[in-house]
Formats: structure tokens, C-alpha cells, sequence
């Protein structure tokens, strides 16, 4: 039994971790941030907004209580103690429509705050996904510093064992190790640029990462290629779902509503109450009083302003300002979103193009180092052609990291521009 348990163990122990995927992270920063619960609490608001814009269609009721005492019997007889409940309720019937455009434009304070929410929510997953990419790049980088390091010292050793028998010059043996050194403050930079990278995804996530999670790290995601967003499918994605378009057209609606409230103000005021008042004269009601008067009235009023010294015009120049400056910010960002989201599909397009050129670019620079190799031992080819084939191998494999990974992150920020991220339970790694 104790083997067994020994067994089970190790097997646990040695089994691997569990991978780390960008939709994981992407979740966890969903739910950390405080930029999101920043905005839910704002959208909460706005929903409080509509709430109380709805008040004005229900009746006030009001009640209330006065206790009296004199030092003398009043004039009208009135004892010295007496006390009276008052109770009413009270409706607007009419007030030209501003209690329904006021309600309308909470609706569209409340539809823009889940807007803008959706959209905070596409930012924190566009924020960790480009943060993953960084770590990424700077690893792929930290391979191709390392390989470089390595190939710069295995050359060194050999053209030492050359130098040494009298076959090569000690200038040809220092330009290599002077490449060797610049390779290795490369490799040292690579590492630092890992560090900077994982504190930005640790930030982005909402909390730093242990140890074991950035070995878990799964970078599965970037083997293939993602699918190309079409142009004119995207463009028309990102008129028709990008949170912050849709924002600022819900306080437009907004904004034309609370002109049309400003303009009720000219129409009359319509309200209707009921009044109910119970007077005890000769004592307080919680002794020993028997006398009292009760008092029930109706009242309808109607009310209209004729003159306030302009503040109605003021008021209703206003919000026709509000709505004119909102439209022109909509224009705005309509404009900054489509170049955003050209420039994005043409950097796009140019970065898959440079892969395939990196890509062919790395074949071939492979084998002009293994030819070069072969031509150096034979006594053909110089120290300095070997040094070249190296650094344009280092070259062809940075630039094949570089493409890719601007490939991905023009991929990212198509996702942001058409909401293509989940912002829900699950976020989508694209």
C-alpha cells in the first residue's frame, strides 16, 4: 500500500503543469481590473438614473406631524396643548412631455454606460493579449540572442585552434570576439526585455504572476497563422458593434431628448393632490383629547411660467449645443476608427508579406552559413564572410520574429476595432 501511495506520488509530481492560455488570462483580468469594476460601478449609476427618471410618473405621498403648546389659552379658545397629522399625496398630470424625454435620456445614459463597460472590457483583453505577445517576442528573441552566442563561440574556439598553429591572424581572431561579445550584451538585453514584458502582462492582468505560471505559459496560439479579417466585413463590423460608436450615438439620442425636455418649459404644468389634515384642539391626541376637526381636500392647479429672464432660451440653446457637439465627435470618431482600421489591414497585409520573406529569407541564410562553414575549413572562404553569415542568420531570424509577431498584433487590434474579443465569462484569444 505505502509503494502505491509512493507511486502516486511521484506521478502527481511529475506530471506537467497546466498551461496557461491567453483566454485564461484574459478572463482573470476581466474580473480583476479596476478599470472594469470601475465602469460596472458607473453603469450601476446610470441603471439608478433611470430609476429615479421614472419617479415623476408615480404620486408623491407625503405625512406628517405638528405638536403645539402655549403658555396661555389662545384668543380662539384653543387650549394650551393640541397637535394635527397631516397627510398627501400629489401627482403631475402633465408638464409638456420633459418627464418622458428625461426618462428617455436616462435610458440612453444607462444603454451608453453598458457601452462604454463592453468597451473597457475590449481594451483589458486587446491589453493582455499584446502583453502576451511581448513576452512571447521577447522569448523567440532570447532564442535567437542565445543561438547566436553559441554560434559566435563555436567559431571563436575553432579559428583560436587556427590562430594558434599560425594558420589564422589575431585580427581575424579579435573581429570574433568582439561579434561574441556584442552577441552577448544582445543576450543579456533579450533577458531584461522578458522581465519588462511579464511585469506589463502582470499589470494588464490585474496581479503579479508566480513562477510556475510563467512556465506554464502557453504560447500554442501563435504556431498558425490567425484568419484574415476581411476588409469591407470588418469595416462594416466596426460601423455596427464598436462600443465606443455606439456610445456616443446612445447621448446623441440623449442629448436631442433633453433638448426636447428643455422646450416643455413653454408648455403649462398640470397637478393634481389630495390633502387630509386631523386637528385635536383641546389636547394631545395620546392623552385624553375628544375634540377634533378633520380636513380633506382636492386641488387641481394648473401653472405656467411667462418670464424667467431668459433662462429657458438659455437652457434650450444648450442642449441644442450639446447635441451639435456630440454629433461632430461622432463624426470624429468615425473618421479616427476607419483610418485606424485601414492602416490596421494594411499593416497587416505588409506583415504577412515580410513573413514570407522572413521566412524564405531564414532558409536561405541557413544555408549560406552552412556553405561558408565548409569554405572557411577548406581555406576558401575569410573569417570576416563567416562573421557575415552569422549576423545575417541572427538577422533573417529576428526579422522572422518580427513578422509574426506584427502579424498577430495587427490581428489584435482588428479584434479591438470590430469587438471581436469576448467580454463575457470566457475571453476569446482570437
Amino acid at each position: 500500500m505505502k509503494r502505491l501511495l509512493l507511486i502516486t506520488a511521484l506521478c502527481l509530481a511529475a506530471s506537467p503543469l497546466h498551461a496557461l492560455t491567453l483566454s485564461e488570462l484574459q478572463q482573470e483580468a476581466l474580473s480583476q481590473r479596476h478599470s472594469v469594476k470601475a465602469f460596472e460601478a458607473e453603469a450601476a449609476i446610470a441603471e439608478k438614473n433611470v430609476q429615479a427618471a421614472r419617479s415623476p410618473f408615480l404620486p408623491s405621498v407625503d405625512v406628517g406631524y405638528s405638536a403645539n403648546r402655549y403658555n396661555h389659552e389662545t384668543i380662539t379658545g384653543t387650549q394650551e396643548k393640541n397637535d394635527a397629522f397631516q397627510g398627501s399625496i400629489s401627482l403631475n398630470v402633465f408638464s409638456g412631455f420633459s418627464d418622458a424625454y428625461n426618462l428617455k435620456t436616462a435610458k440612453s445614459g444607462a444603454e451608453a454606460g453598458q457601452l462604454n463597460l463592453q468597451g473597457t472590457r475590449q481594451d483589458v483583453s486587446q491589453s493582455v493579449a499584446l502583453a502576451y505577445l511581448g513576452v512571447y517576442r521577447s522569448r523567440q528573441n532570447l532564442k535567437v540572442a542565445q543561438d547566436a552566442v553559441s554560434l559566435y563561440r563555436d567559431r571563436y574556439r575553432e579559428m583560436q585552434l587556427k590562430y594558434n598553429v599560425g594558420v589564422l591572424k589575431k585580427r581575424d581572431l579579435l573581429s570574433v570576439k568582439v561579434e561574441m561579445d556584442n552577441a552577448v550584451q544582445t543576450e543579456r538585453k533579450t533577458k531584461a526585455s522578458i522581465t519588462s514584458a511579464l511585469n506589463t502582462l502582470a499589470l494588464v492582468v490585474g496581479r503579479p504572476l508566480t513562477a510556475e505560471e510563467v512556465d506554464s505559459l502557453d504560447f500554442s496560439i501563435f504556431t498558425d497563422l490567425p484568419v484574415a479579417i476581411e476588409a469591407e466585413e470588418g469595416k462594416a463590423l466596426l460601423l455596427s458593434k464598436n462600443s465606443s460608436l455606439l456610445s456616443l450615438q446612445e447621448n446623441l439620442t440623449g442629448a436631442s431628448m433633453q433638448k426636447k425636455a428643455a422646450r416643455a418649459a413653454y408648455m403649462p404644468r398640470v397637478d393634481v393632490s389630495a390633502t387630509y389634515n386631523s386637528r385635536y384642539l383641546d389636547d394631545y391626541s395620546f392623552g385624553s383629547s375628544e375634540t377634533n376637526g378633520d380636513d380633506v381636500r382636492l386641488t387641481a392647479s394648473v401653472s405656467m411660467n411667462l418670464f424667467d429672464g431668459l433662462k429657458k432660451e438659455a437652457t434650450i440653446s444648450k442642449a441644442a449645443l450639446s447635441e451639435t457637439a456630440i454629433r461632430h465627435q461622432l463624426r470624429e470618431l468615425e473618421n479616427n476608427l476607419t483610418t485606424t482600421f485601414d492602416n490596421a489591414i494594411l499593416d497587416r497585409d505588409v506583415a504577412i508579406d515580410n513573413l514570407y520573406v522572413a521566412r524564405s529569407g531564414l532558409d536561405e541564410a541557413e544555408e549560406n552559413l552552412r556553405i561558408t562553414d565548409l569554405a572557411f575549413e577548406q581555406g576558401v572562404a575569410t573569417s570576416t564572410e563567416v562573421l557575415d553569415a552569422i549576423f545575417n542568420l541572427s538577422r533573417a531570424r529576428f526579422n522572422s520574429i518580427s513578422a509574426q509577431t506584427d502579424v498577430f498584433s495587427t490581428h489584435f487590434t482588428l479584434l479591438r476595432l470590430t469587438e471581436g474579443y469576448e467580454s463575457g465569462s470566457a475571453a476569446n484569444n482570437g
